[in-house]
């Protein structure tokens, strides 16, 4: 649709932009979330955004890589088109949670409890970049001719960015409501993993750009089956540590009971005292 802005002898990506200001308020998002409760402090945060960022651009640039092997530049020019060309989402997001599990690793705190802070605030990034694809003319739906079509070279045809990121503002509010709730670790995660994953497989079916595949599925969809396993695997984990805490405080209960007197002044002799 409009790819560049031209101001003057500059000309600036439109899709970089958008993912821009995606990115801007995510950062924002995600340093006022961390005073709602969670146990990283800033210099932690700040570090592994920094390193998820990174990486997470070199991995989402080597799956668009794999997926739509390039030609080789012949100049600076086209070495430029080259590294300004697509990036694949799930690369990016593999490749940052790579870069957070360094950041653990280095800080020593657990992976998961840097992914439950940032989930829903990512979320916010990926809408501005796929309000990017829109005006790139990437990542485009089937033709289409009802209501809510764009036009994209000539063509009408389902807006699939702007349902995609319409979907990631309304997850990113559900992932920061679970997280203000303050739920076990790996709760948040697992969700996002979970309903991005149903929600990445499903529109896949209703998009129509050349994107690679795996047997009948999409690279994409091929991905999404185990994004959403280990999101289950997180959450059958985190319900099952909540029933585990709920039983230990019973028994605690039960035990302290047991050694309280019926009017509850104080502790009674043991079955053997009495007995002797």
């Amino acid at each position: 649709m409009y790819p560049f802005i031209h101001i003057g002898n500059f000309t600036l990506p439109v899709y970089g932009l958008c993912a821009m200001v995606g990115t801007i308020l995510a950062l924002l998002s995600v340093f006022c979330l961390r005073k709602k409760g969670s146990p990283l402090s800033e210099d932690n945060l700040l570090d592994a955004l920094i390193w998820a960022i990174l990486v997470g651009f070199v991995c989402a640039k080597l799956l668009y890589f794999i997926v739509e092997p390039p030609e080789m530049p012949h100049s600076w020019h086209e070495l430029w088109d080259l590294i300004s060309a697509g990036l694949v989402f799930y690369g990016g997001l593999l490749g940052g949670l790579l870069g957070l599990a360094f950041v653990s690793l280095k800080t020593k705190k657990n992976l998961i409890t840097y992914t439950d802070l940032m989930a829903p605030c990512f979320c916010l990034a990926h809408a501005g970049g796929r309000v990017g694809c829109l005006m790139a003319g990437c990542c485009y739906g089937m033709e289409y001719s009802g209501p809510c079509a764009v036009v994209l070279d000539g063509v009408s045809r389902l807006p699939t960015q702007l349902m995609e990121a319409g979907f990631l503002v309304i997850l990113s509010g559900i992932l920061t409501l679970i997280f203000l709730k303050k739920p076990r670790r790996g709760t948040v995660t697992g969700w996002y993993m979970v309903l991005y994953a149903v929600w990445r497989f499903i529109i896949e079916f209703f998009r129509a750009d050349e994107r690679g595949a795996v047997g009948s599925l999409s690279t994409s969809q091929f991905i999404s089956l185990f994004i959403f396993a280990f999101g289950l695997f997180l959450l059958i984990r985190s319900h099952r540590a909540v029933n585990d805490f709920v039983a230990i405080e019973n028994d605690q209960t039960t035990d302290n009971a047991k050694t309280m007197k019926p009017d509850g002044e104080g502790p009674t002799l043991s079955d053997d005292n009495e007995q002797a």
